[in-house]
């Protein structure tokens, strides 16, 4: 069966199975084994109406400080100090902040330009690390054990 006809037969047959005795409910997981191929806790479920936590939930703990917003501007700040490290860069930040808008290469709302000067070295590794990710590695070094 396809994946759209077991989607269409699940949602016939949800009903019933809600409706139905413990013996009528495994005839019918019996049978829905059988068809589908799934396990029987997978056809349980699907019956059910189970789902996984959706990602239209709020996040549990505390709320992000730092948006997108103060994410791209520090990945411009970043690229525009040469890419040095969070440690390095982070005294540079309010200088090279005035600078980049000073040329119209940064134009942050006041809530981002504040969130950036007061970020810490930690907060900057954090917000710059997808973008670290996506560069190439160094090369590997080419020295070799000596024969001694």
């Amino acid at each position: 069966m396809s994946p759209e006809s077991i989607r269409e037969d699940v949602a016939a047959q949800r009903e019933r199975y809600r409706r139905a005795d413990r013996a009528q409910k495994g005839r019918m997981l019996d049978e829905m084994v059988a068809v589908t191929g799934y396990h029987r806790k997978a056809v349980i479920r699907l019956l059910r109406g189970d789902r996984r936590p959706c990602a239209g939930r709020p996040r549990p703990g505390r709320p992000r400080g730092y948006g997108a917003a103060v994410a791209e501007a520090a990945k411009t700040l970043w690229e525009a100090a040469g890419q040095m490290g969070a440690k390095r860069w982070h005294p540079l930040v309010p200088k090279l902040l005035d600078r980049l808008k000073a040329c119209g290469e940064l134009a942050p709302d006041a809530q981002t330009e504040a969130l950036l000067r007061r970020a810490s070295v930690a907060t900057l590794e954090r917000l710059l690390a997808p973008a670290r990710e996506r560069l190439p590695r160094r090369g590997r070094s080419t020295t070799r054990a000596g024969a001694l």
